[in-house]
């Protein structure tokens, strides 16, 4: 505890200062995933919109259950006039591309920093695997049929995605998992006890519990407990107590982010001016 003390102590405050403030894209980049998906569901939301939306239902991110936050962003861009249908596909698309793409990434980074016997091969196969597993030939197939048995209409847009467009996701999500990762790293880099980790190792481990693993707690919001035990574990930390400590701290920092952000975004929303057009009058009568 004294060690941890210290390493607070001599933290380098700029680099949890470039954390913080480089932690603002993710939002536009979660964003941007909402955009690829609307769009191919036949959708033409503005990004300024889902950008808006996404920071607006940052604070639904701490209420257990994982759905809080993408049913906020259902409610609030339904209320901007996107269908509810394609809204909340897009939402379980994000969930499951951002599993797979986590999952596959965190594994290949690891393999790559070392931190798994066989070196890259096994990680490689596997990530293979999971992207194969979530893409339109298998996952696709499997939700559309489901939804022809059960007369789901909701999900039955899911079986006009083409590799092409899920690549497009993929792509999406990566980008916002490296940009995820680079951020986490900037904060560990501020102490000493993450000096001895490599780069990739230690991404790859946040990129792995952060988006994967956290998916086993359910009721926990944002999977909290769960990455402050399995990166020091997957680090083979000598003092995983002290590690999960400063991993906690990152909590804090993205919960700062998420105040400032949702505070101006409601801001900004309510001065926003809204111009709606004046329903349209039927006549029951013949045109004069």
């Amino acid at each position: 505890m004294a060690d941890l003390l210290g390493d607070l102590a001599g933290a380098r405050h700029v680099l949890v200062a470039a954390s913080f403030a480089t932690g603002f894209v993710l939002i536009a980049l979660s964003a941007y995933f909402w955009l690829v998906s609307l769009r191919i569901l036949g959708q033409r939301p503005r990004f300024s919109d889902l950008t808006f939306t996404a920071a607006r239902s940052l604070p639904a991110r701490y209420v257990p259950l994982m759905v809080t936050f993408a049913i906020s962003r259902v409610v609030l861009m339904q209320r901007r006039g996107v269908a509810g249908g394609p809204l909340a596909l897009t939402a379980s698309l994000e969930m499951a591309v951002s599993l797979a793409v986590s999952v596959a990434y965190g594994l290949v980074l690891l393999g790559w920093g070392g931190g798994l016997p066989g070196g890259l091969a096994v990680p490689l196969v596997a990530a293979v695997g999971v992207i194969v597993a979530a893409s339109p030939s298998v996952a696709g197939r499997a939700v559309a049929a489901v939804a022809r048995r059960r007369g789901l209409d909701s999900l039955a847009p899911v079986s006009g995605f083409t590799w092409p467009g899920y690549l497009h996701l993929m792509v999406a999500s990566a980008c916002y998992w490296t940009w995820a990762a680079a951020v986490f790293c900037l904060y560990m880099r501020a102490f000493e006890a993450a000096d001895g980790f490599g780069t990739a190792r230690l991404a790859g481990a946040f990129v792995l519990t952060w988006g994967g693993l956290r998916f086993l707690s359910v009721i926990a919001p944002q999977g909290i407990g769960v990455v402050e035990v399995t990166v020091p574990s997957l680090l083979g930390a000598a003092d995983p107590l002290a590690l999960g400590i400063l991993i906690f701290g990152f909590r804090l920092v993205l919960l700062l982010r998420d105040l400032l952000a949702a505070a101006v975004s409601e801001l900004l929303a309510s001065r926003r001016t809204t111009v709606e057009a004046p329903p349209v009058q039927r006549s029951d009568g013949t045109e004069p």
